[in-house]
């Protein structure tokens, strides 16, 4: 049992907000069991190949293992995946597991591979399976140390649990395209927001939009994905969410009306591109931020609050607002026409007014101060 206070355990949980300390976490993973080489890997358990996050490794093994190496690692190569996967538990294995240690040494991955890297022994932590695909820590110990002990196999098994809802939290942000601040805020909105996918397929949705999606009024959600009542409106929102969240690197937002049969005044739909940025073994997608305004609504513009509450001036104003759009600092330049130091530099002031530090609170502070605050 783990201690609640375990700077480890803490360290492990950070890795769901902050993806960029999984190496360092890792290789504190492999000192607690008492190994020196830790690999954190997603491969496909049909092919064996996949990705892998080794913090302690020479760089030159990594391309490597991808070239040919992977083709030799009898830990990887699953004979009989469904029965494999049928079978797949979350928890800890070793070497012995897999192959016996006479056969181990005569092969060409540990003779080549693993052995220069002064690698005997392995605990192969299963972490998180999707399908066929399998996150798996690898922990190798060095030849002069042996076996692991059964109470570094206990240690690694504490850590499990936490191991994998760390990975499974990081993943969902991930996908959602979204920091936690940034979906807390969208919470908080009295707008209807929406994060999805490529396909439409619908990520995240605040509360406000499930209300509206619930009355079925222009816009609803069939087979997972958003979709409109009207068949034109339905055809010009599946273009904008795949403009938004392509991945032919030219992404862009736009906007359409969405025609309401019992009113004159149709819902206004904004669709902005959320930039993520894929991870190793996190992964990471492409997503769009679908924001829907009812016209017929009251809102009081946020500008007006940020101008009295915090002496914005009107390029400041103009810049969060671009924010609040969801634009990055490159195209809030492009549309004002100014250079990347300037809107930079309005930026750093907005933050000194206001007292925030990232764009992410910006845009939370802004949803608080609107009334019907969104994209």
């Amino acid at each position: 049992m783990l201690d609640d206070a375990d700077p480890l355990v803490d360290a492990i949980y950070a890795t769901a907000l902050e993806p960029d300390l999984w190496p360092a976490v890792i290789a504190q993973v492999a000192d607690r069991v008492g190994g020196n080489l830790p690999a954190l890997t997603r491969f496909d358990l049909a092919v064996g190949r996949g990705e892998v996050m080794a913090p302690r490794s020479d760089p030159a093994t990594i391309p490597a293992y991808e070239e040919h190496y992977w083709r030799t690692n009898p830990f990887t190569l699953v004979e009989g995946v469904e029965s494999y996967v049928a079978g797949w538990r979350p928890g800890v294995g070793a070497r012995r597991d897999r192959i016996d240690w006479d056969s181990y040494l005569r092969t060409e991955y540990f003779n080549d591979f693993l052995g220069p890297q002064d690698v005997g022994e392995g605990l192969f932590i299963r972490i998180a399976l999707d399908g066929q695909i399998a996150t798996t820590l690898n922990v190798g110990r060095s030849l002069a140390r042996g076996g692991f002990e059964a109470s570094e196999v206990a240690a690694a098994e504490a850590l499990v649990p936490h191991l994998a809802r760390a990975l499974r939290v990081g993943r969902i942000l991930a996908d959602a395209g979204a920091s936690p601040d940034l979906a807390e805020a969208l919470e908080r909105s009295t707008r209807a927001v929406l994060i999805v996918d490529v396909r439409g397929a619908v990520r995240f949705a605040n509360a406000a939009a499930e209300r509206l999606l619930a009355t079925r009024r222009g816009l609803r959600v069939f087979q997972g994905r958003l979709a409109a009542d009207s068949p034109e409106a339905g055809r010009q929102l599946e273009r904008l969410i795949g403009a938004a969240a392509g991945l032919d690197g030219q992404r862009v937002g736009g906007a359409l009306r969405v025609p309401l049969p019992e009113t004159r005044t149709p819902l206004s739909v904004q669709v902005s591109p959320v930039g993520v940025t894929r991870h190793p073994v996190l992964g990471g997608r492409h997503m769009a931020m679908v924001c829907v305004n009812d016209l017929e609504a009251e809102l009081a513009a946020p500008a007006d609050a940020l101008r009295e509450l915090f002496d914005l001036t009107p390029a400041e104003v103009r810049l969060a607002a671009a924010v609040f759009e969801g634009l990055t600092l490159a195209e809030a330049a492009g549309r004002f026409g100014v250079s990347a130091n300037t809107v930079r530099f309005q930026l750093a002031r907005i933050f000194d007014k206001t007292g925030v530090s990232r764009q992410a609170e910006l845009v939370k502070l802004m949803m608080r101060l609107a009334d019907g605050p969104g994209c």
